[in-house]
């Protein structure tokens, strides 16, 4: 039976290698976030969030998500969590009462407080192999995102 792809190996594929990256890469967030009681899609929601709303003030779920890049469904599944654990608010735009605003309580200011330098000591730690070219990989995936500055 033939292979069929142009590669001769899937490691020559780069979006196979992107996967395998992010794959070791989520499994070492996963495992860190576990011990102070956040998943992964958890610390990415809260995190934005505490983020834009330090920016911007109040942001709705539509605008999470598409910071985020993210499904607008998991985000409110998500989110509904994070309400439930006591780390973000929901509530009624006042001048549009279809949206839902979402802020950070103190306490979900106080757990991203504690869960960045943990995930910003696994991005240092995972990717120290790519030493000076790292600034060089962010503006590829950058561009790759459309987002170059």
């Amino acid at each position: 039976m033939k292979w069929n792809s142009k590669f001769d190996d899937p490691k020559e594929s780069t979006g196979f290698l992107l996967w395998r990256v992010s794959q070791d890469w989520q499994r070492a967030i996963t495992k860190e976030l576990s011990e102070i009681g956040l998943t992964h899609v958890q610390f990415v929601l809260l995190a934005a969030c505490d983020y834009l709303v330090t920016s911007e003030g109040p942001i709705t779920q539509k605008q999470l998500a598409s910071f985020t890049k993210t499904n607008i469904m998991m985000v409110s599944d998500v989110v509904r969590t994070l309400q439930t654990k006591g780390l973000m608010e929901r509530s009624k735009n006042p001048q549009d009462k279809r949206e839902i605003l979402l802020t950070p309580t103190k306490e979900g200011t106080e757990k991203v407080k504690v869960a960045v330098p943990v995930v910003e000591g696994v991005d240092q730690k995972f990717f120290e192999g790519l030493k000076n070219a790292q600034t060089d990989f962010n503006k590829h995936l950058l561009k790759l995102l459309d987002e170059e500055k």
